[in-house]
């Protein structure tokens, strides 16, 4: 069994975020989020809706030329009306293309400004988690209710022990690692006890007082050591997920040149900045296209963007499956501590830190459910309302 030295130094090992507890993390509640997917979907559709009632009127175009084309074929007419026909749907054509493009453009450009907004947001959900874990007390309240020497009962107890030893014999001093080990003070004092001349009325009064110590720190010792453990691992999860999503954003931004970290940008509040620089990027390829349609650097710029949400999606997803699996987690937690043996009895005898402990898990389930929670943005849904089924 491990010493409680290195149980302690375990859970005080992982360090409080300063970044985190720098500059608090703007709230991001559900509603937000609706309005924003409401707003998303707004957008795209006005922009698809305006470009196909001009692309409405292309294809007419194009159908009319193409009517009076067979005409003059089936009279075998092929003159200046059938010429002029011809010219008619050509231009109507390469217009129809460069409007089509510029659809494209817009719907690009819209899609990569809302990822963007996406970053935003799932980046202040990393550093509400990253405070959440900073500001939970289980790691000391474990620390505490693990370590039967923290119960004044017990310290109680084992003064008395070792005054009514010291007049018997000579007491054993153990070296100082053994004496924070709680297995080996929990050992040594009920050694003592049972083998302390005094009277057994009085060994039983003393076991009485430390029955329910003993028992809940030896009993929940290795479920504590559970909790403690995965928490940590909670908050490493977490940590790469912040790191993750700075990778992200350099990577998100590179296409447009933007060279300023996530967490400077956000201190800065320079997002209009990376929009100037988005306009302009867009605003090059359209001059671009209208001189070459058929550049291929315009359509290789087009993917680049279209490239940067689809790794947006892909980081959003590893996210959500982060907040489900956190929020298991203490759904286990929260199973643990209700699941002790003798809670009922023993409850006046349990320290306030164990309530704490389980009020700090209750509240976890709560905001993994709700506060941290992206699910309107899970799965599919997303990416259908971005590339393809807006209007459903």
């Amino acid at each position: 069994m491990k010493s409680i030295v290195l149980f302690i130094a375990m859970c005080f090992y992982l360090p409080t975020s300063s970044a985190a507890l720098n500059a608090a993390p703007a709230v991001i509640n559900t509603d937000s989020i609706l309005l924003f997917l409401e707003n998303t979907k707004s957008e795209l559709l006005g922009i698809k809706n305006n470009y196909e009632q001009q692309l409405t009127s292309f294809g007419d175009e194009i159908e009319r030329a193409e009517i009076v084309m067979a005409g003059r074929v089936a009279e075998n007419q092929m003159d200046w009306i059938y010429v002029e026909a011809m010219v008619s749907k050509i231009n109507a054509m390469e217009s129809r293309f460069m409007l089509e493009q510029e659809m494209q453009f817009a719907l690009t450009k819209v899609r990569y400004r809302k990822g963007l907004d996406l970053i935003k947001m799932i980046y202040e959900k990393v550093l509400a988690l990253d405070h959440h874990f900073a500001a939970l007390q289980t790691y000391q309240n474990i620390a505490v209710i693990s370590n039967p020497n923290s119960y004044p009962d017990f310290q109680a107890a084992k003064t008395l022990l070792e005054k009514k030893g010291a007049k018997a014999n000579p007491p054993l001093q153990l070296p100082a690692l053994l004496q924070s080990n709680p297995y080996v003070t929990v050992a040594g004092t009920l050694i003592s006890l049972f083998t302390m001349p005094i009277d057994n009325k009085e060994k039983e009064a003393e076991l009485n007082k430390i029955s329910c110590i003993l028992d809940f720190t030896v009993r929940m010792s290795a479920d504590l050591n559970t909790i403690c453990h995965e928490t940590g691992f909670l908050r490493d999860m977490n940590n790469t997920l912040k790191d993750e999503s700075l990778r992200l954003f350099d990577d998100y931004v590179q296409v447009l040149s933007y060279n300023t970290p996530l967490d400077r940008c956000r201190k800065a509040d320079d997002w209009d900045k990376i929009l100037e620089m988005l306009d302009k990027y867009v605003e090059d390829m359209e001059v671009a296209m209208k001189k070459m349609p058929s550049d291929k650097g315009v359509y290789k710029k087009q993917v680049n963007l279209e490239f940067a949400v689809d790794r947006l999606l892909d980081y959003i997803n590893k996210y959500s499956t982060f907040v489900a699996q956190g929020e298991k987690y203490y759904q286990k937690f929260k199973s643990i501590v209700d699941n002790y043996e003798n809670k009922v009895s023993c409850a006046d005898k349990l320290p306030r830190q164990f309530e704490d402990l389980k009020k700090d898990i209750d509240i976890s389930i709560e905001k993994f459910n709700n506060s941290y929670n992206l699910t309107e943005l899970k799965g599919s849904k997303l990416k259908d309302l971005l590339y393809g089924n807006a209007g459903d």
